[in-house]
């Protein structure tokens, strides 16, 4: 191989290590090796799927599931509920898991909300896997779980909206308000809002 090829392919391998590099210094942090990959069915009873090594999303669990979410090796619960949202303490208290309450309205979520659920998924991440659940596990689940596709996987919209609506997770069509959120303008209105919570960190 002669020299100029030799310098083109040590320029390519040094350009392969420092993208990674330069989307971590600008906040896009890269949290999967298979971005494009469909959410894996776990628990169907639970409605309990992981979206990548450490992402997992439920409805509201019982009793019968704890098992199943101690042998994942989940470090923290955000619960999405505004209603009733006592369920996590009763049967997750003692646990090494850490329970957090990211209220959410179904008929009322802003950019700036979710923006603040992925922020603490992000921080929580830190410490390992982290499971999401409202009641059911479709609607304001699905709306966190599509901005998270987009915002830290490089899904288009569209098909992190088609997997909240079509994935097989129970999506219920009243909810328009949901749909709506994904736009081009609410998509960067939460990395706005990303990144005034990295900047304020920092």
């Amino acid at each position: 191989m002669n020299m100029n090829k030799m310098n083109k392919w040590r320029t390519i391998a040094i350009l392969a290590l420092c993208l990674p590099c330069a989307a971590w210094a600008q906040g896009e942090q890269i949290m999967t090796q298979t971005p494009t990959s469909a959410a894996r069915s776990l628990k169907q009873d639970a409605n309990l799927y992981q979206v990548d090594d450490k992402l997992f999303r439920s409805e509201q669990l019982v009793a019968e599931d704890k098992l199943a979410v101690q042998s994942l090796g989940i470090k923290s619960i955000i619960n999405l509920r505004f209603f009733n949202r006592r369920g996590n303490e009763k049967l997750f208290t003692g646990d090494d898991i850490e329970l957090l309450n990211r209220p959410l309205l179904t008929w009322d979520v802003k950019p700036a909300q979710i923006a603040h659920i992925l922020w603490t998924i992000e921080q929580q991440q830190k410490k390992g896997a982290v499971l999401v659940h409202c009641y059911h596990g479709a609607d304001r689940t699905g709306t966190v779980i599509g901005m998270y596709r987009i915002i830290y996987q490089g899904w288009t919209i569209d098909a992190a909206k088609r997997e909240m609506q079509q994935g097989g997770f129970g999506y219920h069509s009243i909810w328009k308000n949901l749909e709506r959120l994904f736009t081009e303008e609410n998509v960067q209105k939460v990395r706005v809002e990303l990144q005034k919570l990295r900047a304020a960190q920092s």
